[in-house]
Formats: C-alpha cells, sequence, structure tokens
C-alpha cells in the first residue's frame, strides 16, 4: 500500500504513547517499538500534538529522547508534524480516511468532529490511567471500522 492509499494516523503524545506504568511514573507505552513499526506500515503518520504545534519534530524528538532510552528514536522519524494555532482539527484532513489517537479533546473539537460525521474517526486512549491502552489490535480494529464506512 503506497503512501496515497493509506489512512492517516494523528498521534497525540501525552496519554498516548506516553503514559503512567506500573510504578506511577510517566514512561513510553509497553511494545512502543513494535507499535510505530506498525504505524509506519501502515498509515501516513502526523502529530497532532502540543509538542510540535509550531510544526516542527525537533521539540518532539528534544521532549520523548530521554524516555527513550533503549529504545530507538529514529522509529519516530515517519511521523510529520503540523503546525496549528487554536483547535488540533485545524489541521485534519476530512477529506481523507483517518484515525486520531487522542486521550481528551476540547468541547470545540469534539463540535467539529461531529460536524464533520467522523466523530467515531476518534480512539480515544488514555495511557495514564490504563497503562496498556494503546493497543495494535485497538488501531487495527478502528482501521476496519473507518475502511468499512468507506
Amino acid at each position: 500500500m503506497n503512501n496515497k492509499s493509506k489512512i492517516r494516523l494523528y498521534l497525540d503524545i501525552d496519554g498516548v504513547i506516553l503514559g503512567k506504568n506500573p510504578k506511577e511514573e510517566i514512561a513510553l507505552i509497553p511494545e512502543i517499538e513494535e507499535f510505530l513499526v506498525y504505524t509506519k506500515e501502515n498509515f501516513e503518520c502526523y502529530w497532532l500534538t502540543t509538542h510540535c504545534r509550531e510544526g516542527s519534530n525537533e521539540s518532539v524528538i528534544r521532549y520523548l529522547t530521554p524516555f527513550f532510552r533503549g529504545h530507538d528514536v529514529t522509529l519516530l522519524n515517519h511521523i510529520e508534524p503540523l503546525e496549528w494555532a487554536t483547535l488540533k482539527t485545524e489541521k485534519i484532513d476530512f477529506s481523507l480516511p483517518f484515525i486520531w489517537i487522542d486521550d481528551y479533546l476540547l468541547y470545540a473539537e469534539i463540535r467539529v468532529l461531529k460536524k464533520e460525521g467522523c466523530f467515531n474517526n476518534w480512539l480515544k486512549v488514555n495511557s495514564y490511567k490504563n497503562f496498556h491502552d494503546l493497543t495494535i489490535d485497538r488501531v487495527e480494529a478502528k482501521k476496519r471500522d473507518i475502511i468499512s464506512k468507506g
């Protein structure tokens, strides 16, 4: 599948790929490397996070590098930054199929998703409350759901 036919994946960081481990420490989710390889192979990926709202990956890499000790930080290279001002929905291309993985949406963002008929495209994940909340299986199920609704 080439990038033109891949579903877009919009990713947040805090509460999504960073969560609280059983020791209540902020840490990368379990199996982060497998997850990132999966996203690279299956999606056109974009950061939709306050850590790069100015449109640069530098701040994302700087923020995440300390958490990547023992992991391959270059696995983040396929995720493109998006620049946005007020709402993350400013950068979602509603004309293309997408999944948005985030732990918390603003009320205004929820309204935009509903107006666009895309509320179901949001995969709510909260890895602060459930360290194992983000799994490839959950993303695959959401992907199948998005594809089936065409």
